[in-house]
């Protein structure tokens, strides 16, 4: 019986590409889409969305937030490009943190609605961040393995602004006496962390593991050639450089490595950004151009994808349901008590 993983990744904002896919995936299978996966993990916003589906919540509900709550968490005014755009944002993130993290655990809550814990959860769950107390990486996992004895007691809400404290958009999030910041700075995409764990704690072999990546647009990062070599600060943050070479890359890397490892088994959504595109979206910006942008883009890659055997072979598992170790016996003890 095959073992389907679906990975989310990060991209702030752009994360409202992710959740229309999956909602225009939802309606052709009329089911939740994560009736169909085993496991799911996602990286900052595609973190947040990870947790929303393993809380019941279906990918229309989660675009819908997106939608509707975008602007309360970024501005809903087009981005300024250029030089004036990159002075911008660093006089925004030199005295503190671009953006208030409140709006978000608000909305986050609102998502996970009776789920408070990560051990209420019903998926197996991956999440990614930075533990900056311990200089390593995290990843958060629900008690599907006798080992995972204390992620699962965990806030949810404190799961995702820990995954998405993205340094100068987030403040660094502080969970009990650790701080945490943004999983995308080593896994923007989670696809091989995944793959590990369905390998090496669930006892899953290589050839029954399926993987759905799912992207929030990839932007170029290739440069000009002939352009000024020695950027300086203000350069690299000229219209996103920094970020979109850093995330680029990684996703580069990573697509690579999964096919060389999975072959079909590994299907990657993505869309790249065109340069009118690029104009109007980035990782803070909830505008209704952006909005309509994300969303155009999933419905034609959601289109595409479908015409996938394997990934209509893929939407038709339906993921059998998983006991979790540790969270049942937390609860088994609290009743015997």
């Amino acid at each position: 019986m095959p073992f389907q993983i679906l990975s989310l990744s990060g991209g702030g904002y752009m994360g409202l590409y992710t959740a229309s896919v999956l909602a225009r995936l939802e309606e052709q299978t009329e089911k939740p889409i994560a009736a169909s996966f085993d496991l799911i993990a996602g990286t900052s916003v595609g973190g947040i969305i990870a947790l929303g589906l393993s809380a019941g919540r279906t990918a229309v509900e989660i675009e819908r937030a997106f939608v509707e709550d975008g602007d309360k968490i970024f501005p809903s005014s087009r981005p300024v490009t250029g030089w004036l755009r990159s002075w911008t944002r660093i006089v925004q993130g030199m005295p503190r943190s671009r953006y208030d993290p409140a709006p978000l655990r608000a909305i986050v809550d609102r998502l996970m609605q009776a789920t408070p814990k990560m051990s209420d959860l019903k998926i197996p769950v991956l999440v990614t961040a930075v533990n900056l107390t311990k200089g390593k990486p995290r990843v958060f996992k629900t008690g599907h393995h006798p080992n995972y004895m204390l992620d699962w007691r965990l806030d949810v809400a404190d799961v995702a602004l820990a995954t998405s404290a993205a340094p100068t958009y987030f403040p660094i999030h502080k969970i009990e006496s650790e701080l945490f910041a943004d999983g995308g700075m080593y896994a923007n995409s989670p696809d091989l962390i995944a793959l590990h764990e369905a390998e090496h704690f669930l006892g899953r072999s290589r050839p029954e593991i399926r993987v759905l990546s799912i992207g929030t647009t990839t932007a170029a990062f290739a440069l000009n050639a002939g352009m000024d070599r020695d950027l300086g600060s203000l350069g690299w943050m000229q219209d996103q450089r920094l970020p979109t070479v850093m995330i680029g890359s990684q996703q580069a890397m990573t697509d690579a490595m999964m096919r060389h490892l999975l072959g079909d088994g590994y299907i990657r959504i993505d869309h790249e950004q065109s340069p009118e595109q690029r104009k109007e979206l980035a990782l803070d910006c909830a505008s209704p151009c952006a909005k309509e942008n994300l969303q155009a883009a999933a419905a034609s890659s959601a289109m595409e994808s479908l015409r996938l055997s394997a990934l209509g072979d893929m939407l038709r598992h339906r993921a059998p349901p998983f006991e979790f170790v540790n969270a049942s016996l937390s609860k088994r003890g609290a009743a015997l008590a």
